[in-house]
């Protein structure tokens, strides 16, 4: 489905907290890792397809949202995850099309 930039604008209607895993030293002077607020992001909130559900399993994870956001390449699984409404999720699944400037990510539970 070609989406033109000018109707991406419109569809991204909610906001969500996009994380980023941050190195800091602890009062003891230790290393600690913890998920700081890096930006906000707007979003459109995507159905689960059944082949969405069947590749997660094949996969061994799981996807319980999955949103559209605008393109950004610095956006990884490793380092960020995303938070709506208070629950902050992983990111199993990138799709990136940069031609019409978006890409999809599947979210599942942080354990």
């Amino acid at each position: 489905m070609q989406v033109k930039q000018s109707q991406l604008t419109n569809r991204l209607r909610w906001t969500a907290s996009l994380l980023s895993l941050e190195n800091t030293v602890d009062e003891d002077d230790r290393p600690v890792q913890g998920w700081g607020l890096a930006r906000n992001i707007f979003y459109e909130d995507l159905g689960i397809t059944s082949t969405e559900k069947y590749l997660a399993v094949q996969a061994k994870t799981d996807v319980v949202k999955r949103i559209r956001i605008r393109y950004d390449a610095k956006i990884t699984q490793k380092n960020n995850r995303i938070r709506v409404d208070g629950q902050d999720y992983k990111i199993t699944r990138i799709y990136a099309d940069k031609d019409n400037g978006y890409e999809e990510l599947s979210l599942d539970y942080v354990d």
